[in-house]
């Protein structure tokens, strides 16, 4: 009796598995568009600073494993900038800012629950995401002072990482989007993605605890062929 039961459980599991790999349905595609991306960070002190948000881009692949008309799994791999920006706040010093250009490589992995008609369907998305960081650019305006004078000047420069920035990036994402089939292999997708950092990029140090944490929105256009 006991081998009965279990024979028809993996049965049972085995024509589950039957059904949705029937049903499952594979797209690859590319997608790009604009993102905005916040700092949470204290400013330990420096009373004179204050941050904003700032606009940049997000560019990639993305990919998306169907199980049924209504589950899917999707993986997008995307170069993001996510940027902000730092303003001096004392008067005399209201020239100065800069703008902190970060460029990051993206790898969400997302559950995709669907609904809708057979060609508009809308979508709610939830997952994580890891990230690399490659490379920042600041671009702005600082000062020097004599004794009787302030100077300002500009400048664009790529900064050198040191031992105290973590490269490694990770944190929750989720988002909403809209898809519609073109035909049996093509189909086209609106997307808007909120990535939230868990990891910060500035590691503290023992004198001063500074956590920097990035919290982005991507809105992308999206194309992709279904096999």
């Amino acid at each position: 009796m006991k081998y009965k039961s279990i024979k028809m459980l993996c049965c049972a599991i085995l024509l589950c598995m039957t059904a949705l790999t029937a049903s499952a349905q594979w797209s690859l595609g590319i997608k790009g568009g604009w993102d905005y991306t916040t700092i949470t960070r204290s400013n330990a002190d420096r009373i004179d600073e204050s941050y904003s948000g700032f606009s940049g881009f997000d560019a990639g692949i993305q990919a998306r494993y169907g199980f049924t008309d209504w589950f899917a799994l999707r993986a997008d791999l995307s170069v993001m900038r996510r940027s902000h920006r730092m303003d001096r706040n004392l008067n005399y010093l209201d020239p100065v800012f800069t703008n902190h250009h970060n460029y990051y490589l993206m790898l969400p992995v997302l559950a995709d629950f669907s609904f809708g008609g057979e060609n508009l369907r809308g979508h709610a998305m939830l997952g994580g995401y890891v990230g690399y960081w490659l490379r920042e650019r600041r671009v702005g305006e600082t000062y020097w002072m004599t004794d009787y004078y302030v100077f300002f000047d500009n400048f664009n420069e790529v900064r050198e990482f040191t031992s105290e920035d973590r490269r490694f990036n990770a944190g929750l994402i989720g988002g909403i989007g809209l898809s519609y089939k073109l035909d049996e292999h093509w189909g086209i997708n609106l997307d808007a993605l909120y990535y939230y950092d868990l990891v910060s990029h500035r590691r503290s140090s023992p004198h001063l605890r500074d956590p920097r944490y990035l919290n982005t929105l991507s809105i992308t256009f999206g194309a992709s062929y279904i096999f």
